[in-house]
């Protein structure tokens, strides 16, 4: 056996040559070691992925699936075979390549309905903008709160959720209380808009608006009789 750090120091010939003497029996680690040796090829990683003994093993999947090197459509392949933390994390993961990152959203979302409360609790604090589309209309509040502290959430993904008929008041209240994304203006005039927020969620907001869109409000029929009242003392004339 070889040493593992040893690996890691091959030459790119001297690696090559190495794996086409050993590939029918390498250890785990010595697999692992080829892979993080900086003068890999796509090649070699190819031919790790196609060793059904070697892609057997749980990390040599998930450190080619990683892989820059990795063929793509061996990586693709091998995503199916990765365990959901493993998957979310790597989709967040700017190193691993567009192709690779895109399957793994696709494979994300068919999964996110089997999901425990706890398992949607923790990928909503950190999932990317893909996943975050499709928790952000889940049922259980203890999601959109945990999905609001995720730092990829985007303003205009909040404002599509704040004029939704979909938004479910208590979501709605809880954005308007939030204190990071309920100061910023299109989240406001959203939130006032939407007949789903409880009305003293909408009236906090008032104050904050623009005259103009508070004479248009006014004028728009959904808005409340409430919402009209507390309009009316703000602009009298």
């Amino acid at each position: 056996m070889t040493v593992p750090r040893t690996i890691k120091t091959f030459s790119r010939d001297a690696l090559a040559a190495f794996v086409a003497d050993n590939i029918a029996h390498l250890f785990e680690e010595e697999a692992l070691a080829v892979l993080e040796n900086r003068n890999v090829t796509p090649q070699i990683c190819q031919q790790i992925a196609r060793s059904a003994r070697l892609a057997a093993f749980y990390a040599v999947r998930l450190r080619l699936v990683a892989h820059r090197q990795t063929p793509q459509a061996h990586a693709v392949k091998l995503v199916h075979y990765i365990y959901w933390f493993d998957l979310l994390r790597l989709s967040t993961d700017v190193k691993v390549p567009p192709t690779v990152r895109r399957a793994i959203d696709q494979l994300l979302l068919t999964k996110v309905n089997k999901l425990t409360l706890g398992e949607r609790v923790a990928a909503a604090r950190r999932c990317n903008g893909t996943l975050a589309k499709a928790l952000m209309f889940d049922p259980e509040p203890a999601v959109f709160e945990a999905l609001l502290k995720n730092a990829r959430l985007r303003e205009e993904d909040l404002v599509v959720l704040a004029s939704s008929p979909r938004a479910t008041p208590e979501q709605l209240r809880v954005l308007a209380a939030d204190g990071k994304w309920s100061y910023r203006y299109a989240i406001r005039k959203a939130l006032v808009l939407n007949p789903s927020t409880p009305r003293a969620a909408a009236a906090s907001q008032l104050r904050h608006l623009r005259r103009a869109d508070l004479r248009e409000i006014h004028g728009n029929p959904s808005t409340s009789t409430y919402l009209r009242r507390c309009i009316e003392r703000l602009l009298p004339a």
